[in-house]
C-alpha cells in the first residue's frame, strides 16, 4: 500500500545531463531512484517558468492560460493540498525556491529557507572582486557584491542551499513524518539553478585547472558575448551543482530509508525547465537587459523543456523507460491517483499510472509548453507546440516562426517551416483547437487564431506580470 508521497522539484535540472538519461553529470543517487522506478523520457512542463509550473502542478491545470506569473489564486483553482489536507494527509512544503514564499499553497506545513534568488540576508560590508567580466554575467553589479558577501560566510558545503534543504526535510521526517498517518511531502530546491557555487572539488570533476572567467550566473542574452571555452565551464559549473544536489537527495532517500518509510512511500523527482548553455545560440532562459527587465522571450526547444520525471512506486516496476509524451497536470492527476482519491473534474490532466501499469502507451499526441499569456496587450509570447514527430515554435509577436522534424533533426537544427508550411498550419489549427479544450480565455485565442509567421516588429520592453 502506498501510505506516503513525497515529491521533490530541482529547479533548473536538465534532464541531459542525468548520467540515468545518458547525461554528462554524475548523479548516482538520481540513478538509484530511477533504477527502482522508472523514467518518463518526454515529460515537458505546460507552463514556464518557475512560478507558472508549480502553479500547475498545485492545480493540475495549464495556467499559462490565464494566470499570471506571480499573483494569487482564482476561483477556478482547486488545490491538490485541499484535497490532500481533507482526506487526512499531513502537508508539508519544504524549500527555498523563491516561489515558495511569494503565494499561499495551503500546505499544513511550510519551512522556507531564505537566502536564494535576489534578496541575500548580509549587508555589503566590501567590495569582492568579481570572478568574470561584469557584462557576461546576470545581475547588477550590487547584487553580485551581496552573493558574494554570503558566500565568504560559508565554513564549508553544509552551509550552501541544497545541503540545507534537504537537511531540513531530513528533519521534518524525524520529527512529524515518521509520526503522520499518511502524508504528502513537496520538497523545492532551488538548485541547480543559477548562481552556479558549488565547492570546487565538484567543479574540478568536470573541468579542472581551468583559469578564465567564471559565467557562475551569466548574463541571459544570445550567446556571442561568451567565448566557446567559456562556455564549455560554464557547464562544468553547472554539472558540479547537479552532482552537489544529487549528493544531498542521496542523503535524504537514505533517510527515508533508515526511518522505516521507503517500503510504503512514493517518491516523484522532477524539474521545472531546464537551461540554455549555448544552444540554438542562446544563454539563460530569455532575454534581458542589465535592470534585470525581460526584452522577449524565446522559444522553448526540446534543450530547455525537455525535464526528468522519474516515479518510484513500492512494489511497482523498476528501471522502465516510458516515451509517452505527457506534462506537468499530468503529474498532478498522478499524485491523486497514488493517493487512492478520485482525480477532481477541476484537473485538466490524466494520470501516468495506467502508462506505468502497461494499460496504455499514449496519454497525449500534442503537448503545449509556453510562456504566460498575461502580457497580451503589449505582445504574444512563444509557444511550443510538440507531438512524437515534429516541434512546431508559434514566435507570437518575439521570435520567427520555426518547425523541426523531429524524426530526422531530434536537435532542432534545421527548420523545415518553408517547405512544410502546411504542416506548420495544421499543428497551429491543433494549437488552437487544444486552447479551446483547456477552456483558455477567448481573447488569448482570438490574437493567436490567424496562422501569421512572422513577429512584429518595434515592440516596447514589457515586464513580466
Amino acid at each position: 500500500m502506498i501510505r506516503n508521497i513525497i515529491l521533490i522539484i530541482c529547479d533548473t535540472l536538465r534532464q541531459d545531463y542525468c548520467s540515468c538519461y545518458g547525461g554528462y553529470a554524475w548523479t548516482s543517487n538520481v540513478d538509484m531512484l530511477a533504477k527502482e522506478g522508472v523514467i518518463f523520457t518526454h515529460f515537458l512542463p505546460a507552463s514556464f517558468p518557475t512560478g507558472p509550473f508549480r502553479k500547475d502542478i498545485l492545480t493540475g491545470r495549464f495556467t499559462f492560460t490565464y494566470h499570471s506569473w506571480r499573483g494569487g489564486w482564482q476561483e477556478k483553482d482547486y488545490l491538490i493540498t485541499d484535497v490532500f489536507n481533507k482526506a487526512g494527509f499531513t502537508t508539508a512544503l519544504i524549500g527555498d525556491t523563491m516561489t515558495v514564499g511569494s503565494f499561499d499553497s495551503h500546505f499544513q506545513y511550510v519551512d522556507f529557507i531564505r537566502g536564494q534568488g535576489p534578496v541575500a540576508p548580509y549587508p555589503v560590508d566590501f567590495k569582492f572582486p568579481l570572478p568574470a567580466d561584469e557584462n557576461k554575467l546576470r545581475t547588477p553589479r550590487e547584487r553580485l557584491q551581496v552573493l558574494m558577501e554570503q558566500w565568504v560566510r560559508w565554513k564549508g558545503e553544509e552551509d550552501r542551499f541544497a545541503p540545507r534543504v534537504f537537511r531540513r526535510a531530513h528533519q521534518w521526517l524525524e520529527n512529524f513524518g515518521r509520526k503522520a498517518k499518511r502524508f504528502f511531502l513537496m520538497i523545492d530546491s532551488f538548485d541547480p539553478h543559477e548562481p552556479w557555487n558549488p565547492p570546487r572539488y565538484y567543479i574540478d570533476q568536470y573541468d579542472p585547472n581551468y583559469e578564465g572567467d567564471e559565467l557562475f550566473e551569466p548574463a541571459y542574452a544570445p550567446s556571442g558575448y561568451a567565448s566557446e571555452r567559456e562556455i564549455q565551464h560554464m557547464r562544468a559549473m553547472y554539472a558540479g551543482e547537479v552532482t552537489m544536489v544529487d549528493r544531498w537527495l542521496g542523503f535524504f532517500l537514505e533517510g527515508v530509508k533508515q526511518m522505516n518509510l521507503w517500503d510504503d512511500t512514493a517518491i516523484i523527482l522532477t524539474s521545472d525547465h531546464g537551461f540554455y548553455h549555448g544552444e540554438h545560440g542562446l544563454i539563460g532562459k530569455v532575454e534581458l537587459d542589465r535592470n534585470g527587465t525581460i526584452i522577449r522571450r524565446w522559444p522553448l526547444y526540446d534543450t530547455i523543456t525537455r525535464i526528468p520525471l522519474i516515479v518510484r512506486i513500492p512494489g511497482g516496476p523498476s528501471s522502465e523507460r516510458y516515451d509517452t509524451l505527457c506534462q506537468t497536470p499530468g503529474l498532478t492527476a498522478t499524485l491523486y491517483d497514488l493517493a487512492g482519491l478520485e482525480v477532481p473534474i477541476t484537473c485538466q490532466g490524466y494520470s501516468l499510472l495506467p502508462v506505468i501499469n502497461k494499460k496504455k502507451e499514449q496519454i497525449r499526441d500534442l503537448v503545449v509548453t509556453s510562456h504566460t499569456y498575461t502580457t497580451d496587450k503589449e505582445c504574444r509570447c512563444p509557444s511550443s507546440i510538440r507531438t512524437d514527430e515534429w516541434l512546431y515554435i508559434y514566435g507570437g509577436d518575439e521570435w520567427k516562426y520555426e518547425l523541426y522534424d523531429l524524426r530526422k533533426d531530434p536537435m532542432q537544427k534545421n527548420n523545415v517551416l518553408d517547405e512544410k508550411r502546411e504542416v506548420a498550419k495544421n499543428l497551429h489549427q491543433e494549437y488552437i483547437n487544444w486552447l479551446k479544450e483547456v477552456e483558455c480565455p477567448e481573447v488569448s485565442i482570438s490574437l493567436r487564431s490567424n496562422f501569421n509567421d512572422r513577429p512584429r516588429e518595434n515592440l516596447p520592453y514589457f515586464r513580466v506580470i
